[in-house]
């Protein structure tokens, strides 16, 4: 089994692959940061299974797991993330992804999962298979409970503001910026910022 790992965090990859060292049938054949570097090594050489990072600058996570769908649709794609909100999860799975691990799996877990992605079947742990399957049947729903701040970043990002516009309006930094989208992100439990505006205007959040 041939694997390529994507993550920004040097620690991160070089921990994985640590973990995959000694493993009988695996074979780590590439190491990115980014979404483009890891697009450059699909293209490149053959690799079977993809260990990739949700949130990356640049691409997302899911955006380099769309663009693998369509530009490589036989390599198969396990999420890494430390999150476990239900939007996140069932969005990898609907963009095609074999599976959802989080960061704080062990090395027999990881392993069980990068077996089941290249036989062809999707993973996810028992602790998130609850909550998904209840966000799908429609028994919970985001809450919608932003701060002022939150609220303001939102409405600002529905009428077509950038980060750096919204810094500017606010009077706040593009990193504060970033940190605020980032809650309202995970208290809609969305993972785009047409999502947030979509859940936003459906729980009447913005005009």
């Amino acid at each position: 089994m041939k694997v390529a790992i994507t993550d920004d965090h040097r620690v991160v990859r070089e921990g994985l692959r640590y973990m995959l060292s000694d493993a009988p049938g695996v074979d780590v054949v590439g190491e990115a940061e980014s979404g483009e570097e890891l697009l450059a090594i699909v293209g490149s050489e053959p690799v079977d299974v993809v260990l990739l990072d949700v949130r990356m600058p640049g691409m997302s996570g899911l955006d380099v797991l769309e663009a693998l769908t369509k530009a490589a649709p036989q390599v198969r794609v396990l999420m890494l993330s430390m999150h476990d909100q239900p939007a996140y999860v069932r969005r990898a799975i609907e963009l095609g992804a074999a599976g959802y691990v989080l960061k704080s799996a062990g090395r027999d877990e990881l392993l069980t999962a990068l077996q089941v992605a290249a036989e062809g079947g999707t993973y996810l742990p028992a602790e998130l298979m609850e909550p998904l399957v209840a966000t799908m049947a429609g028994r919970t729903r985001p809450s919608g409970k932003l701060s002022p701040r939150e609220h303001q970043v939102l409405q600002l990002v529905a009428d077509g503001y950038e980060n750096k516009q919204i810094a500017a309006e606010l009077e706040l930094s593009e990193a504060t910026v970033k940190t605020y989208l980032r809650g309202v992100f995970d208290r809609l439990e969305v993972s785009s910022r047409a999502e947030a505006v979509a859940v936003g205007l459906r729980l009447g959040l913005i005009e």
